[in-house]
């Protein structure tokens, strides 16, 4: 019988029965490493497999199924911290403080509410709504930026224009 082994989500190998318990005694498979041969249906620790306290049943599948996530589920979006396979998303709390100093003041008070949220959402395991704030943030700070620029662009126009209907008044008729 071929025990699978694996330590901290990765697979160390395929060992003969033998050549597994002789292993598990020499200490080089840990007691924690986690191992499933043929007939096992989930993945159980060596200290388990190896001193006898389970055995084999009936036979499912023949492949391993994959080690269990090195992250419990009581961990993993939970109050203790967020989803470490989540990758925490940008808050743009800077590029809202930018746009509240320099641009629109409403925009930017609105992008600076949205982007101190990320941070708490993520933390509390609410990777969807801080990807929702983050996404607001940066909305507001464009919107920001774009009132910025039509006000400037827009003032500069109508300035032009204004001086190209006041050159009409002054031609000679």
């Amino acid at each position: 019988m071929d025990y699978h082994v694996a330590r901290n989500n990765q697979k160390l190998g395929v060992f003969a029965g033998a050549d597994a318990q002789a292993r598990f005694q020499s200490g080089e498979i840990l007691p924690s490493d986690l191992v499933w041969c043929e007939g096992m249906p989930a993945w159980r620790p060596a200290s388990e497999v190896f001193t006898g306290a389970v055995s084999p049943s009936a036979p499912p599948p023949s492949v391993p199924p994959p080690p269990p996530s090195p992250v419990p589920a009581s961990f993993a979006g939970g109050a203790f911290g967020a989803n470490p396979l989540q990758p925490k998303p940008a808050n743009y709390l800077v590029w809202a403080i930018v746009v509240t100093l320099l641009c629109c003041i409403p925009f930017g008070i609105v992008g600076i509410i949205f982007a101190t949220q990320v941070d708490s959402k993520y933390s509390a395991g609410d990777y969807a709504g801080a990807q929702t704030a983050s996404d607001r943030a940066k909305l507001w700070c464009w919107l920001g930026v774009g009132g910025w620029f039509l006000l400037v662009f827009g003032s500069i126009l109508f300035s032009v224009f204004l001086g190209g209907l006041g050159a009409l008044g002054n031609l000679p008729r």
